[in-house]
This record gives C-alpha cells, sequence and structure tokens, in this order.
C-alpha cells in the first residue's frame, strides 16, 4: 500500500494544490464580506495572489495567536464584550427582526399577505436545501441555468449569505464534523450550534478551508456573490413588498411578513439543521458522531433531518432514504428534473416542426 503524504492530500482538500478563480463582492457588499472588487486574472496570476497570499495569511494568524490570545480565547467582560460579537451577522439574524416585530404593532397581518409570506417562505427554503445545499454545496445532482437561477435568486431572499460563502462553510462542517474546526460545532451546545457560532467572533487558530473550485467555475455562483448584498436586499424585502403592493395594495405587510418575518423563519428553520439535526433522534449509519435522524427536525427543514443518513452519504440527493420518510427536497428535485426534461423535449420537437 503506498503512503498518503498528509500535507498534499490536505492541499487537495482544500482547493490550494491548483489555480483557483478569486470570487469577491464589488461596492459596499465587497466591504462588509471582507473583500474589494471582482478580479479577474490569468492562472498563473491566480496562483501566485490566491494560493499563496491564502497560505502566507494563514501562516501569519498561526503564528500570531500562538503568541497571543484571541478575543475568543478570553473571557467576556463589561470592557470587552462588544470585540466579542459579530456585529453584521447580529444585524442580519436579530437586530432586523426585532425591527419588524416593531413594525408589525402598526401594520395588521392581512390574508393574503400570509398566504404569499408561506408561498415565499417555501421558495427560499426549498432554494436553500434543493438548491445551496443539495445542488450547490454536495453537487448531489445537476440542474439547468434558468433552475439555477432561481434557487440563487430566492436563496439569496433567506439572508444567509452567498452561495459561495455558504457552501465553503458547510463542506467544511461536513470534513471537520465535531472538531474545533467545524463552524457550528455541535459539541458546544445546542444554542452555539443554532445561533451563536454566528453571533460571536471565531477563533482564527482553527480557520480551515475547502475545495470551492466548482462553485467557482460556475458564472451564476460568480454573479451571486459578486452582486449579493443588492440581490439580498431586493429579494428578501423589496420583491415581497412590491408583489403585496401589486395584487393587493399591501407594500408595508408584504415588506414585514412575507420580506422580514418570512426570511427570519427560513433562518431558524436552517439553522435547525446545526442544532436539532445533532441533538434529537437516532443513529442507524453512525454514532461515532452528533448527526442524528429524526422526523420533527425534517418537519422543520423542508426534509433536512435524517441527518445521521446526509452524513455519510452526503452526495445522495435524497436526505430521506424509506419512500415514507418526509423530504419535500427530494420530491422537488425528481419533480424538476422531469419537468425540465419534459420541457426541453417540447422545445427540441417545436424546433424540429
Amino acid at each position: 500500500m503506498e503512503a498518503v503524504d498528509i500535507t498534499q492530500a490536505n492541499a487537495v482538500a482544500a482547493g490550494t494544490n491548483k489555480p483557483t478563480r478569486r470570487i469577491v463582492a464589488s461596492g459596499i457588499g465587497g466591504k462588509l464580506m471582507g473583500t474589494k472588487r471582482m478580479t479577474n486574472v490569468t492562472a498563473e496570476e491566480v496562483a501566485k495572489d490566491n494560493v499563496g497570499e491564502i497560505l502566507e495569511k494563514d501562516k501569519r494568524l498561526r503564528e500570531k495567536y500562538t503568541k497571543e490570545k484571541h478575543i475568543s480565547e478570553m473571557p467576556w467582560t463589561r470592557e470587552n464584550w462588544t470585540e466579542h460579537i459579530n456585529w453584521l451577522n447580529t444585524t442580519l439574524v436579530l437586530a432586523i427582526p426585532l425591527i419588524g416585530i416593531f413594525l408589525s404593532f402598526f401594520v395588521p397581518l392581512r390574508l393574503p399577505t400570509f398566504i404569499l409570506s408561506l408561498v415565499l417562505f417555501s421558495a427560499s427554503g426549498l432554494s436553500i436545501t434543493a438548491g445551496y445545499h443539495r445542488l450547490w454545496a454536495h453537487r448531489a445532482y445537476s440542474a439547468r441555468d434558468p433552475v439555477k437561477i432561481v434557487y440563487a435568486l430566492f436563496g439569496a431572499a433567506a439572508i444567509e449569505g452567498s452561495i459561495k460563502w455558504w457552501g465553503h462553510s458547510h463542506r467544511i462542517h461536513h470534513r471537520y464534523t465535531d472538531t474545533d474546526r467545524d463552524p457550528y460545532d455541535a459539541r458546544k451546545g445546542f444554542f452555539y450550534s443554532h445561533l451563536g457560532w454566528m453571533l460571536t467572533v471565531p477563533n482564527p487558530r482553527f480557520r480551515v478551508r475547502a475545495d470551492i473550485s466548482d462553485l467557482a467555475d460556475d458564472w451564476i455562483v460568480r454573479a451571486q456573490h459578486r452582486h449579493y448584498l443588492a440581490i439580498m436586499l431586493f429579494m428578501a424585502f423589496i420583491f415581497p413588498a412590491l408583489v403585496a403592493k401589486y395584487f393587493f395594495n399591501d407594500f408595508w405587510g408584504g415588506f414585514v411578513y412575507a420580506g422580514i418575518f418570512k426570511s427570519f423563519g427560513i433562518q431558524q428553520a436552517t439553522f435547525c439543521v446545526n442544532s436539532l439535526a445533532h441533538w434529537i433522534g437516532e443513529q442507524p449509519f453512525d454514532d461515532r458522531r452528533t448527526p442524528r435522524d429524526h422526523v420533527l427536525t425534517a418537519l422543520v427543514t423542508f426534509g433536512e433531518g435524517y441527518h445521521n443518513f446526509h452524513h455519510e452519504f452526503p452526495s445522495d440527493y435524497r436526505n430521506a432514504l424509506k419512500w415514507y420518510q418526509y423530504d419535500p427536497t427530494k420530491i422537488l428535485i425528481w419533480l424538476t428534473s422531469k419537468v425540465v426534461k419534459l420541457g426541453y423535449s417540447i422545445i427540441r420537437i417545436t424546433s424540429l416542426g
């Protein structure tokens, strides 16, 4: 048996063994996401400016925090508590919903707006599970561009980051499940894996990377990441308000209920995959780690509740293996494949005729 070079294996898993296209956001969105501009360079420049720069930066961070403590390793005090908090995520996940609660005292909920909220909740939730998760993060199946564009637009409305950011974080979670390098390490408690990891500043000593070169090669992923802030604001808040205004003259109802509350609901449902799915249920495939199977988790996450199976077979487009297990995302993927095939067959026949 040949010996495995661990350094080379890690480089392959992280994608630093090859030139990788850089994808960064533009404008104020780039500043919020820690980037400045979209670059289009040669493979040689990418290898030099991207991979080399990344490795050197990681080395400097490791050296720095072997000599001094990072804020995440210090106890919370009255003097430093503001440094512990990730203020951007706190605003997106907690502050905006609080604004929605305040506005709801002045904006009544009408039945048509409530129905619109449920429709958009389902559209965005399924765009996360079928699109962000099973299509892009795991490449469990392939999809045509029109389907991918729908997932990219309505997935952005969930306010959970771009496809690139979400997919990278999730691949790290699968590679380092239940370790300090797991972004939402379930061993640190239910609240941490549900919300705490997003609201606090992470420890750079545990910073790792995953190969997302396939995501970088997808023009839809690049476009969404580059313009994520504008797409997110429009799809999450403005689009629901405009739809409600046009169809039943309820702009502010659409903004509050089909916008703010809908996005908050999707976030909490998705976060249950990181927390609830590692807390309750059975472990029929692997009991060495925390992922579990439970119908309750499936009910609140559009079918993502059979997590023990998913962690063992992440490239399977199904989350629920048995026919009677609740997994609407699986059904959506299957039905979409049939509709797309039928549509292209009709177009082909029409063009020949």
